[in-house]
């Protein structure tokens, strides 16, 4: 895959992505079993018409879990991540989210930069501790992390 020359665009995903969406994320051995529930969801990174990155979020009251931020291994250390995080706090906090929180394997210390904290699976609101990531498709030893989202704009922008 050829670098992007240009800005990467970020939008919303539909039904017709969810196949590139499964091949996204398995290529980053991330889980993708339920994302056809979630599709709605989705904020895709696309360069030159390639999908470059992931993110998604599920609601439970005025929380959400923050799941599937990926971004294609040729295009990682370009930002697109952090701008993925971005567009998808923003696209919650205009929900009325408050808290945001992921579970993670291997990205912990990239999360903690962005302002997440460690907190126990067990402090997660009973919502997000019934999610289908915490119950079976994350392992058990992927930590719990949590940032509150009461600073970010809820203000509309260019972000889906």
């Amino acid at each position: 895959m050829m670098l992007c020359s240009v800005t990467p665009t970020f939008e919303a995903a539909s039904a017709a992505d969810l196949d590139l969406i499964r091949a996204t994320l398995s290529a980053s051995d991330l889980p993708f079993d339920d994302i056809d529930e979630h599709v709605g969801e989705f904020i895709l990174a696309r360069c030159e018409g390639a999908t470059i990155g992931t993110v998604a979020v599920q609601y439970t009251g005025q929380a959400a879990l923050l799941r599937s931020l990926c971004v294609v291994r040729d295009h990682r250390g370009r930002a697109i991540g952090t701008q993925l995080l971005a567009a998808i706090e923003t696209k919650v906090a205009r929900r009325g989210v408050l808290e945001l929180y992921l579970l993670t394997t291997s990205a912990g210390a990239f999360f903690e930069r962005l302002g997440f904290s460690m907190t126990s699976r067990s402090d997660a609101p009973p919502g997000i501790r019934s999610t289908a990531q915490f119950l079976t498709l994350c392992p058990s030893t992927a930590v719990c992390m949590r940032k509150n989202l009461s600073a970010i704009p809820n203000q509309p922008s260019g972000a889906p």
